[in-house]
C-alpha cells in the first residue's frame, strides 16, 4: 500500500459521495437527511469500515458540490441484491461546505475527492485532513 491508503490509524472519516444525475439529493435535502443505506466497493476499504465510524456525505457534478452533511456508519457493509451496501445516519448541514471553500483551506486541497473524484464509493479523508475539517463542520450544526 502506497502512503496515502486509508488505515484504521490513518482514517479520519469516511466519504460517501452521491452523484445527482444518478441519485436525487432533492427528497433527502427536503427531509434533511442522507439515506441510510449506500452502495460501496467491495474492497480492502469496506472491509475495515465499521459502526460509528465518521462518515461525509459528498455531493459531486452540482453547482454546490462538496460536503453535505456529516454523521456515522450504523451498519456494517452486507451483500445485498448482489452489492455492497453500508447503513449510515447523515444529517444534512442547511448549506454545504462547497469544494471552492475547501480548496481554500491549508490542509485539505489535496483530499481523496479532488484528487481522485471518479473513484467508486467510499472515498476518505485522513486523521490529519479530520483535524482541519471537524472544527470546520461543526460550525455548520
Amino acid at each position: 500500500m502506497d502512503k496515502r491508503s486509508v488505515t484504521p490509524e490513518t482514517l479520519g472519516a469516511w466519504v460517501i459521495k452521491c452523484n445527482p444525475a444518478k441519485t436525487d439529493v432533492e427528497p433527502m435535502r427536503a427531509a434533511g437527511w442522507a439515506r441510510s443505506l449506500w452502495c460501496v466497493a467491495d474492497n480492502y476499504r469496506s472491509r475495515i469500515m465499521a459502526v460509528d465510524h465518521r462518515v461525509l456525505f459528498w455531493v459531486s457534478a452540482h453547482p454546490r458540490r462538496g460536503i453535505w452533511g456529516a454523521g456515522r456508519i450504523t451498519a456494517a457493509p452486507v451483500h445485498k441484491d448482489g452489492t455492497l451496501h453500508v447503513g449510515t445516519s447523515i444529517p444534512l448541514f442547511d448549506e454545504p461546505l462547497t469544494a471552492t471553500d475547501l480548496r481554500n483551506v491549508r490542509g485539505l486541497e489535496a483530499m481523496e475527492v479532488f484528487r481522485s473524484p471518479q473513484q467508486a464509493n467510499p472515498s476518505w479523508v485522513s486523521t490529519q485532513e479530520w483535524a482541519v475539517l471537524g472544527p470546520l463542520l461543526s460550525a455548520l450544526g
